[in-house]
């Protein structure tokens, strides 16, 4: 048996496509024994059967739990205490009091007013010291993680993680029991201001760039010193521009590439996206906006039409067409929205980023992939006659609109006046490299590659460990 025993759990398939797809785990394994460990939901995550799984992971590499759902929901109820708990605590520090509000109204719009208004109630001093001992004491550590830990007899834990879900409040709880290290690597860029740890903390966190250092420090009480910047595991594909040309790339999605491209890349709650895309459209054809062409992308976790919404496929364009890669999900979650997340391809992500000229996007991840390539973009919320779009006030939205280079409208009268901003300062390498600079605060740029850091700080811990 080669180095030291480490085991990686995964507990939702978007970690696959983010950490397994793209080798992250490669460089580590050279000299290290890495067991995968996935916890088995039918309902949910059918790991066994995970194309990708298979092709990346040798079988005798594979073990499974069966943590139960509803386990998890219970886990749920501390973790929900201590978000407000945490946010609270924030604010007596001068926190963003506007933040605060957006994670309330995020929460109502999930699990009710009641349960929010109770939730905050336990979080109070005392009621919360009394219930968190009682939920310590009540759940334990699910015994297939004992059973996993005493038969394996790992060296080192490492957990991809959205800082909640089946595994986290297990391995938080076991790591020091059996005193094993364990480190966390953080999903998504929003992960450290709007979750919470319940039962513990990690020996390191690992995140995007300052942006999320600055959150975790802030809003999960991590002292810096256990804080690493890694940049993002599934933007490591965007260091390496595809080997096409612009009119390849340009054939591929079915565009002129002799007209300035640009991108609608939508969101996961739809937000009545034909409506701006038809004032795009209007706007081409009356020579309001130059001639250019448009590239409608759904976001991958979206649902069924809301608000009115149009179905895109049903209607005539002449100057907006959907990525041709989406158009079978596009209809599928239509006819059948499940709820379940299409994993798109971020290969065909880079191919697409390359080839756009700007991006516009009601506050996705996107416009930060786009930083990264450099391309000029439009942030808006597009809830017309509200006059406090609450998920805007999220700080790392916040935060990325405050960027004077990043063009943003919260106003649909303004909508198109801003995409003529965005136009204009396509070509402009000052721009470009600007927006690639600025990208640095929330996805840190190394030379590296994610997989490397991490195997260079797993072998310091390793070391120190001896």
């Amino acid at each position: 048996m080669k180095g030291k025993k480490i085991l990686v759990f995964i507990d939702n398939d978007v970690m696959v496509r983010h950490f397994i797809a793209n080798n992250t785990f490669a460089e580590l394994s050279e000299n290290n024994e890495i067991l995968y460990i996935f916890n088995q939901d039918i309902g949910r995550f059918n790991f066994k059967n995970n194309k990708i799984i298979k092709e990346k992971i040798s079988f005798d590499k594979l073990r499974f739990t069966n943590i139960p759902r509803k386990r998890v929901g219970r886990w749920f109820l501390l973790y929900i205490i201590n978000v407000f708990r945490q946010q609270r605590i924030v604010i007596r520090n001068k926190g963003s009091i506007d933040h605060f509000k957006a994670i309330q109204d995020f929460q109502i719009r999930g699990i009710g007013q009641r349960n929010v208004r109770l939730a905050k109630l336990a979080g109070l001093p005392i009621i919360y010291q009394l219930i968190n001992y009682f939920f310590r004491l009540k759940l334990g550590i699910h015994k297939d993680i004992i059973e996993l830990l005493e038969r394996e007899k790992p060296d080192l834990l490492i957990h991809p993680s959205f800082l909640n879900g089946y595994y986290i409040n297990e391995i938080f709880r076991a790591a020091p029991k059996y005193k094993i290290p364990l480190i966390v690597l953080v999903n998504s860029w929003d992960n450290c201001c709007c979750k919470a740890f319940c039962t513990g903390s990690p020996d390191k966190l690992i995140v995007w760039g300052e942006q999320a250092k600055k959150h975790a420090k802030l809003y999960l009480n991590m002292p810096e010193e256990k804080i690493e910047c890694f940049g993002a595991a599934q933007f490591e594909i965007y260091k390496t521009p595809p080997k096409e040309s612009r009119k390849e790339l340009a054939e591929f999605f079915n565009v002129n590439p002799d007209k300035k491209i640009l991108l609608y890349a939508g969101v996961s709650n739809s937000e009545n996206e034909t409506t701006f895309l038809k004032l795009l459209e209007e706007g081409i054809r009356n020579s309001t906006l130059e001639d250019c062409h448009v590239i409608y992308r759904p976001h991958p976790w979206r649902g069924s039409l809301v608000n009115k919404e149009e179905d895109f496929l049903s209607l005539e364009w002449d100057h907006i067409s959907i990525d041709p890669t989406m158009i079978d999900f596009y209809k599928e979650v239509l006819q059948n929205p499940t709820g379940k997340m299409f994993l798109a391809d971020y290969e065909i992500s880079n191919k697409l980023l390359t080839l756009v000229d700007g991006v516009i996007s009601p506050l996705s991840t996107m416009l930060v992939e786009a930083l990264i390539k450099g391309k000029p973009v439009l942030a808006f919320f597009p809830e017309t006659g509200k006059s406090e779009p609450l998920r805007l006030h999220h700080i790392h939205y916040a935060e990325f609109v405050e960027l004077k280079e990043a063009n943003s409208c919260f106003d649909k009268d303004e909508f198109i006046p801003s995409c003529k901003n965005l136009l204009n300062q396509i070509g402009n390498n000052k721009v470009s490299n600007t927006l690639k600079k600025k990208s640095e605060f929330f996805v840190a740029k190394r030379d590296t590659t994610y997989g490397y850091q991490l195997t260079k700080l797993c072998e310091k811990i390793l070391n120190n460990k001896r």
